[in-house]
């Protein structure tokens, strides 16, 4: 019954807020937004439905893929610090991104552009888990290593490139919702959807994982094959988000902690909780870092970064015992 209430609580949270989003912006609307619902002969309606739609709907999309994104991290791993950016995955999607637009390969929101960031994404993930030492904080070292590296690369072929229409190295590492239009929408809701479903696929099986690899052997798994899939799956999500907006850091970090301890640490509903706070978070976040500055705005990323630190540090020390079931 909690469950169920807190969900319907996020859902119609997250409703509001996206309301909100389509009537919020520099251009006051003179009409409600429902009246504008199947109109686009107007200024009002192009703003609504060109402009602040497509930045809503990216926001809730990439939102949920980023927050179970960070629930995958940290199952895999088994480390509650584990997030997509620690891994090397956003870090790797940049860089594939920076590579193909800077060479002419492809332009930004392409479906060349987007695979090629989850591809990056995957070898970044792969080389973290493959590099790391079994035991200590060697995953943490190794994948803030790998990331800085892949940022640095990433920061080096900016730098170098003769191409006039290539974002900026701020973009790529703050992140913003800002080129978001119903195209690029269309283009990376598939990857996110296909993503979503295949770590729900293999939620149930991160419930044995959980005790070790020699547990997991006993009762039948294959902890390699999961450990790809998760990492396929978290490429899908992010490389596809990272392709698009840049990187967000701390939704994924974040969200899967304030979800264990709403529900607790069962990976299925987890999973389906942290979709939907990370859509609500990152909804909410783009209000603030369109809002706060006014005409100006925040890079979504660095807001995140700001309100996303302290709050996980908070939520560290109330709650030590947030791995533990609550049912």
């Amino acid at each position: 019954m909690r469950k169920v209430l807190i969900s319907i609580l996020l859902a119609t949270l997250a409703a509001v807020l996206f309301v909100i989003s389509l009537r919020t912006g520099i251009l006051h609307l003179s009409h409600s937004v429902f009246s504008l619902i199947g109109k686009h002969d107007s200024v009002d309606a192009v703003t609504v439905w060109d402009v602040r739609f497509p930045r809503a709907l990216g926001a809730l999309i990439i939102g949920a893929g980023l927050g179970v994104a960070g629930g995958l991290a940290q199952s895999i791993f088994r480390n509650p610090l584990a997030e997509p950016t620690l891994i090397g995955l956003s870090s790797g999607a940049t860089l594939g991104s920076i590579t193909v637009i800077t060479t002419g390969i492809a332009t930004y929101g392409s479906v060349v552009n987007i695979g090629v960031a989850i591809g990056f994404a995957i070898i970044a993930a792969s080389l973290v888990q493959l590099l790391t030492p079994n035991k200590g904080n060697g995953f943490l070292l190794t994948g803030v290593a790998i990331s800085a590296v892949l940022t640095a690369i990433a920061g080096l072929i900016i730098s170098i490139s003769p191409k006039p229409g290539v974002q900026s190295l701020t973009f790529w590492n703050f992140g913003s919702l800002t080129l978001l239009n119903n195209s690029t929408v269309k283009l990376l809701a598939p990857f996110v959807c296909i993503g979503l479903i295949l770590a729900f696929l293999i939620a149930p099986s991160l419930d044995g994982y959980s005790l070790g690899d020699s547990t997991s052997h006993f009762i039948g798994m294959n902890p390699r094959k999961l450990r790809y899939a998760a990492i396929i799956s978290m490429a899908l999500l992010v490389g596809a988000s990272v392709s698009a907006v840049g990187a967000i850091a701390f939704v994924g970090l974040l969200v899967p902690h304030i979800v264990r301890l709403l529900i607790g640490p069962k990976h299925r509903p987890m999973l389906l909780m942290s979709a939907l706070v990370g859509a609500t978070l990152l909804m909410l976040a783009d209000l603030l870092a369109r809002t706060v500055a006014s005409p100006r705005e925040i890079p979504l990323g660095l807001l995140t970064s700001i309100i996303g630190a302290p709050a996980l540090i908070v939520l560290l020390r109330l709650a030590r015992s947030q791995w533990v079931d609550h049912d």
